[in-house]
């Protein structure tokens, strides 16, 4: 086919764009980009859709698909400012919208069949190649989800509109998640009317796990309903519902996706590890064995032990993938942690910890995880400026990012800005059920006392302990917030509590979230007895 727009002719038979005649340079992947926009002109693509479709197998991050519209764009005399031919659409996607004139070329054109059979053989040579993956070696390492048309009440517009926002908005976000890849809501699309099984759609789809939901008036509230599912055996792995009142739908829809998205993604993962465990380590990829190391503070509590089996393993992915940047970032974030907690000593840990998260920011400076890991990693060992600003474009790419938007309150703290405790509450409050939420409470509780809040920190302190039976850092912050307002008993409590989950618990390691005077009130009051020095 032919399309021919302004002074150009996009020719998919002969693989070239042609400008006045004359054929214009376009990478392979542009040029599939500008192919599916243009065959596809009648209606906005969303982003989700184009990750999919173009980079089939592929972990990369949105900015490639940023980058890859630019080039589009910068080949045929467009930009982001005049949109003539490519437009954006704010949180929808992508549309091709000038004037097109199609046709078959003047050459004799082989059947169909020939076609799909060259076009099978093209697609083999290129993952041959190493330009594509194909369909059976993406799913062997990575997880597919697929996010179904949410079902709603018959004859009311409202509810049909708010359950394909909520459909198209969870499918955006969910492909956010290192490590799974959502198809298409085109693709999924198809099942609206079909009454199937989730073990026939798994077949169909080759997909792992399916989201499905529905949206129904209530009095003055709409009921929305999601549930999780496994694809294979179709056993419900989460749901939840929440009623939204109709007169705040605008203010609240993007809250309710947010929330819904961070509480799928820890069932993913947890889901994801149970089907880790039954398989050899031998046969762990890359991306699993990243999988395992960042899970393992979650399933194991802080210890020397748990942070060595994290680095670990994350060492393993780098050396599956050297390119994989999460592994990267993440495995800098495990080091800066461990040392500032006193779980890991020795100087040896920065430059490890510097040059991981050097490479992670080279291999992907724009992806919001790789960005909060390594920006909390630098803020952790010290480069509070560098980190900062790590953090801060990690949370403008993407809001929802509660690691993000937490560790850049830590950071602001640190600073010496009170505002930092806002954005730690923020980031708390995106993830209300993150396993990552005592911990994030103790530094929340640390920082403020730092402002002389000292009534919020014990009850924020005292709030984690309850999220986490198996880490200790909590319980030393609640000590010192008691023995801030003159209670030896409670910190004598919390520190015992403490020693319970770290028999070996010194004061050098108190002293990491205790100022001298702090100690020095710790010590007076009796509560460090017994504790090696």
């Amino acid at each position: 086919m032919i399309f021919r727009f302004s002074d150009f002719q996009l020719d998919t038979h002969q693989l070239q764009l042609r400008r006045a005649g004359a054929v214009q340079p376009l990478e392979p992947l542009v040029f599939d980009l500008l192919t599916y926009l243009v065959t596809h002109r009648d209606r906005i693509v969303s982003r989700a859709e184009l990750l999919d479709q173009l980079w089939s197998g592929k972990v990369v991050s949105e900015s490639a698909l940023s980058s890859a519209i630019k080039a589009a764009r910068h080949a045929l005399g467009d930009s982001g400012q005049t949109q003539g031919l490519i437009a954006t659409f704010n949180r929808r996607g992508y549309r091709f919208v000038a004037d097109i004139d199609a046709s078959e070329p003047l050459a004799e054109v082989p059947g169909a069949d020939v076609m799909q059979q060259s076009a099978a053989e093209a697609h083999q040579v290129l993952a041959a190649a190493g330009l594509f993956s194909s369909r059976n070696e993406r799913e062997k390492e990575q997880p597919v989800l697929a996010v179904l048309p949410f079902s709603h009440g018959v004859g009311v517009d409202q509810t049909a509109w708010v359950a394909e926002v909520l459909c198209e908005d969870i499918s955006i976000h969910l492909a956010r998640i290192p490590g799974f890849l959502v198809l298409s809501r085109n693709t999924a699309s198809q099942y609206r009317q079909r009454e199937v099984s989730i073990q026939h759609i798994a077949r169909e789809l080759g997909v792992d796990y399916v989201i499905e939901g529905s949206v129904w008036p209530m009095g003055d509230n709409l009921r929305v309903g999601v549930q999780l599912l496994d694809a294979a055996s179709g056993n419900m792995l989460w749901s939840d519902r929440k009623l939204i009142p109709v007169d705040s739908l605008n203010v609240l829809e993007e809250e309710v996706v947010r929330e819904i998205v961070s509480r799928i993604e820890p069932q993913l993962n947890r889901a994801e590890l149970i089907q880790l465990r039954k398989r050899r380590t031998v046969d762990l990829g890359a991306w699993a064995l990243y999988r395992q190391g960042h899970a393992i503070l979650g399933q194991k509590g802080w210890s020397e032990e748990s942070f060595i089996e994290a680095a670990n393993l994350l060492r393993q992915a780098i050396q599956r993938d050297p390119e994989l940047a999460f592994a990267h970032a993440y495995l800098a974030l495990i080091i800066a942690i461990g040392h500032l907690v006193g779980l890991i000593r020795g100087q040896e840990w920065l430059f490890e910890a510097t040059q991981s998260a050097e490479k992670a920011v080279a291999l992907d400076g724009q992806d919001t995880d790789v960005l909060g890991y390594a920006g909390c990693a630098f803020a952790d060992m010290g480069d509070l400026q560098r980190g900062v600003g790590m953090l801060r474009r990690a949370v403008e790419l993407d809001p929802s990012n509660a690691q993000a938007m937490t560790a850049l309150g830590a950071a602001m703290i640190r600073q010496g800005d009170v505002q930092g405790i806002d954005f730690m509450l923020q980031g708390m409050k995106i993830s209300p059920r993150d396993n990552r939420r005592s911990a994030w409470g103790a530094l929340l509780a640390r920082g403020m006392l730092n402002f002389g809040q000292i009534d919020n920190a014990i009850r924020t302190a005292s709030d984690a302990c309850r999220c986490d039976d198996r880490i200790f850092l909590p319980r030393v912050v609640l000590a010192i917030a008691h023995i801030h307002e003159g209670n030896i008993p409670g910190a004598v409590d919390a520190l015992s509590d403490a020693r319970r989950i770290r028999p070996t618990l010194g004061q050098r390691e108190i002293a990491c979230f205790a100022s001298r005077a702090e100690m020095a009130l710790l010590q007076k009051g009796g509560v460090l007895a017994g504790l090696p020095s």
